[in-house]
């Protein structure tokens, strides 16, 4: 259990590679939105990967950017355990869209959490942290606000989409972002927490975010 919340993400990783194999051998007859939303967690496992693995860093910016924690930003509020939830949650909530295909709401719901991730990685932290990149940037602006765009077009270009399934995928952010992101953190923030953010994550937080710093 300890390997698996220090390095759920290289799980991640081998689970992108097993879900690029299926697609390459059963190359599975489905419609375009049933494949965005596959396409969808895998771009969500790669985003995760650049964030805690290559370059990595990123396990204490959310302390830092959104709490404004810096003396105990390497465990709270957000630790090694609730890190894991937080980012195993949404694999759940992204896989129940891939089982779901037809529960349009369900597949806008984490469509919109896609896309939230902009305002995160896109804005907030590269003001707070006076960055042009931060981990997590890249995958956001090049794959999931792509995927999820084209999600919401074509589901609307199909007539799929009724106000309630808007309405619903608006509930269903929410969801996300409260089970997610809010719940594991807060329930499971503890100062004397021994779920430690590891050296190697708070070394490659200083070293990339000292490259990418905007000099004056």
């Amino acid at each position: 259990m300890s390997y698996f919340r220090n390095y759920w993400y290289r799980f991640g990783a081998i689970l992108f590679i097993i879900l690029a194999v299926i697609l390459l051998v059963f190359r599975p007859d489905w419609s375009m939105l049933h494949y965005l939303l596959y396409f969808n967690f895998m771009a969500l496992l790669a985003h995760q990967f650049e964030e805690y693995q290559f370059p990595g860093g990123a396990s204490p910016i959310i302390n830092y950017v959104v709490y404004d924690e810096e003396e105990l930003m390497d465990r709270f509020p957000g630790n090694t355990q609730s890190i894991m939830l937080v980012n195993t949650i949404a694999w759940l909530l992204y896989i129940a869209s891939i089982a779901f295909p037809q529960a349009y709401w369900l597949g806008l719901g984490v469509m919109f959490f896609s896309l939230t991730q902009l305002l995160g990685h896109g804005f907030q932290m590269n003001i707070k942290l006076k960055t042009w990149y931060n981990p997590g940037l890249a995958t956001t602006v090049f794959l999931l606000v792509p995927i999820a765009c084209a999600y919401i077009y074509q589901a609307s270009a199909e007539g799929m989409l009724t106000w309630g399934d808007w309405l619903g995928g608006f509930i269903m952010l929410i969801v996300c972002v409260l089970t997610s992101i809010i719940a594991p953190v807060q329930l499971l923030k503890d100062k004397k927490t021994n779920y430690i953010i590891s050296p190697w994550q708070m070394d490659r937080f200083h070293k990339v975010i000292n490259f990418v710093r905007i000099k004056k």
